[in-house]
């Protein structure tokens, strides 16, 4: 009998042991998978491959063909105008995130000596090229064109400095506006995704008093970092379930220093007063068109809304003679 009972209180001995090393090894699994999300989502690192194979962003056959054709068109335009660069101090982050936040940036500034500048920003895994072919648009019409380079996308800076899709690089370019006294000119910010982000929050953060903008252009655009990221953790990794974006979210408010519900376009649009064009591409199937719209539906200044032919990163290929009319529509709100 005695016998029994030893081994029946081994086996459950056994069973509870193995119990919790399965779920030891569950939560180390998920935490290990959470730690490689954030640092390709934020740090970059490795994210190269993931974004040119994940579905509704990759370029292929004849969108890519569109797609290197703009570039060219962009390389062009940049040619024939006037470069000057240079570089600036992010200082004004270190009061909400602290002194590692503040780095040195850079910038290409092409000018023709007006007193009305566009700023051009890129969105995540592109760069100062993938925007430069707007630039012509700004150029013919007098205007004088800056491409900044955004954190994470200058040289040595992946897996070393975060992109935070909008929430410090609005800080970024409230202190370029600054450095070259852009805030008493005519002023506007076209960007996509990240860089629409960053613009759509430095217009309408009070601290900062929209740096002077007389007006933004946002392409693409999240809503909610927190309920977006759940959908494109889903989208790129197959992954979604609580524990994961539970510890996600646990490294983004550690080393990062906010709540990703706090990130809040929507939020942000409701408290802006400064003129907008929201731009989003009908067959993205990427970042979900209706994400732009729900941004743009809260709005509070005036505001345009123009849902175009093309898919991410294809709009201006797709559409280009609708999009620079809805761009001649806007600058009639800028004046």
């Amino acid at each position: 009998m005695n016998r029994e009972r030893h081994e029946k209180r081994n086996f459950w001995l056994l069973l509870v042991l193995a119990v919790l090393a399965g779920v030891g090894f569950l939560i180390w699994g998920q935490y290990n998978t959470a730690s490689t999300i954030f640092d390709m989502g934020f740090f970059r690192r490795n994210a190269a491959e993931l974004m040119t194979s994940a579905e509704g962003v990759k370029l292929e056959g004849e969108d890519r063909e569109r797609y290197d054709r703009l570039l060219e068109t962009g390389d062009e335009w940049t040619e024939k105008a006037g470069l000057k660069q240079g570089s600036w101090r992010t200082e004004s982050i270190t009061a909400w995130f602290g002194e590692p936040a503040g780095i040195t940036l850079s910038y290409d500034l092409y000018t023709q000596g007006a007193d009305r500048t566009v700023i051009l920003l890129h969105g995540f895994q592109e760069g100062v090229k993938d925007v430069r072919y707007w630039g012509a648009y700004w150029w013919d019409r007098g205007w004088d064109v800056l491409i900044p380079q955004l954190r994470s996308y200058g040289a040595g800076d992946e897996g070393v400095i975060p992109c935070t899709y909008g929430v410090y690089e609005q800080f970024d370019l409230y202190d370029l506006i600054l450095s070259l006294g852009l805030e008493n000119e005519t002023l506007v910010i076209q960007g996509r995704g990240t860089g629409a982000a960053a613009a759509v929050f430095l217009a309408a953060n009070p601290d900062l008093a929209g740096a002077g903008l007389d007006g933004i252009v946002a392409e693409s655009l999240y809503a909610n970092m927190g309920k977006d990221a759940k959908t494109m953790v889903k989208k790129l990794f197959g992954l979604g379930n609580p524990l994961l974006l539970r510890f996600l979210n646990a490294q983004i408010r550690q080393k990062l220093g906010f709540l990703p519900e706090s990130v809040d376009l929507t939020a942000a649009a409701a408290n802006s007063t400064v003129p907008a064009l929201l731009v989003w591409g009908e067959d993205d199937g990427f970042l979900d068109p209706q994400l732009t719209v729900q941004v743009g539906d809260a709005w509070k200044g005036e505001h345009r809304s123009v849902g175009l032919t093309g898919g991410h990163r294809l709009l201006w290929a797709v559409s280009g003679e609708p999009y620079r009319e809805a761009l001649d529509g806007f600058l009639e709100l800028v004046g």
